[in-house]
């Protein structure tokens, strides 16, 4: 993955970070009793509550495409930018599962966990392509020094 795809991922994992906080200092501290009862209270919940967290998501989902098409169009090796790709992918499936869940008024934790798991993946595959990159930025910087000649 090249450097400018792995900036754009890392800063939608923190938009989800911050996202995730929000979500969890709300429904932990601020409003801990308090649920939406009808689908408007709970539409009102999701776009301001869950804002964060899903431009996050939508974001992540975004720069891994924009990874895995950057790796095709320069037929570069590796697997990682799919893997994220991957994830990126199984968590908008999970966070639409888990909005709609909770549009029916029937919160279920699966699609959450759903959603964690492929941030997971795309960290992971993140960070790996990301020590990889810095590897081969290494050994090319070592072989234009004067030492490595």
């Amino acid at each position: 993955m090249g450097r400018r795809a792995l900036m754009c991922i890392w800063a939608a994992v923190t938009v989800e970070i911050i996202g995730l906080a929000i979500d969890a200092l709300w429904h932990g501290l601020l409003a801990a009793e308090v649920e939406p009862q009808t689908r408007v209270e709970m539409v009102r919940h999701l776009a301001s509550v869950h804002l964060v967290l899903y431009v996050g998501v939508a974001a992540l989902f975004l720069a891994t495409a924009w990874a895995l098409v950057d790796q095709v169009r320069h037929g570069a090796a590796g697997v990682a930018p799919s893997l994220a790709f991957a994830g990126g992918t199984i968590q908008v499936i999970g966070e639409v599962w888990h909005a709609t869940s909770h549009l029916h008024l029937q919160p279920n934790p699966t699609p959450e966990l759903a959603g964690f798991v492929g941030l997971a993946l795309a960290m992971v595959a993140t960070a790996v392509a990301g020590r990889r990159a810095r590897r081969i930025d290494r050994g090319a910087r070592l072989e234009e020094s004067p030492q490595g000649r």
